[in-house]
């Protein structure tokens, strides 16, 4: 990507001048500037000393941070992957347990659709034989299409409070790495 560091501040004071090459000479480290941002920087540098000390500092702080051996511990690729691998563990049991949920909750859902016209006319027959009116036995089928989905909510909310109460009882997840 390139830039050009607009003219209306090298218009200004001399100072406006020095902080527009120290803008530049900063961006040419990191990427290619226009071309008459390039020659306005040349010149610049070419009549100013402080911006050509500057960049030349610039530079010999950049050679050092380039040429400065950084030491690491000699396990560390090994105890990342070992943090890797372990968390990549926890992600395939985590998904195994939610296949496992998704296979209960479409089953159950497949079921109660399927066994819907079966449980409506025990019902109506259960409210006709005992009397009971209409709403009182449609109830009766509501509540009997709800329990699986409660059920599986609260399954699903055991399991999160259960995941939290490790996870205070035993730190994040992220803590030791």
């Amino acid at each position: 990507m390139r830039h050009h560091v607009d003219d209306a501040k090298s218009a200004g004071t001399d100072n406006d001048l020095h902080e527009r090459a120290r803008r530049l000479i900063d961006m040419e480290r990191v990427e290619r500037l226009t071309a008459s941002d390039q020659r306005w920087l040349e010149d610049h540098l070419a009549a100013c000393e402080r911006c050509a000390n500057w960049a030349s500092a610039t530079d010999a702080a950049l050679r050092v941070l380039r040429t400065t051996p950084v030491s690491v511990p000699r396990d560390l690729a090994t105890s990342a992957q070992f943090v890797v691998r372990r968390r990549a563990n926890e992600l395939r049991a985590e998904h195994t347990r939610n296949v496992a949920l998704a296979i209960g909750c479409t089953l159950s859902w497949v079921f109660g659709v399927a066994s819907a016209p079966l449980v409506w006319k025990v019902c109506a027959w259960l409210g006709a034989t005992f009397d009971l009116p209409r709403v009182i036995w449609v109830l009766g089928f509501l509540t009997w299409w709800f329990v699986p989905l409660s059920v599986m909510g609260l399954v699903i909310l055991w399991q999160r409070r259960r995941w939290e109460s490790e996870s205070r009882v035993f730190g994040s997840r992220w803590e030791d790495r």
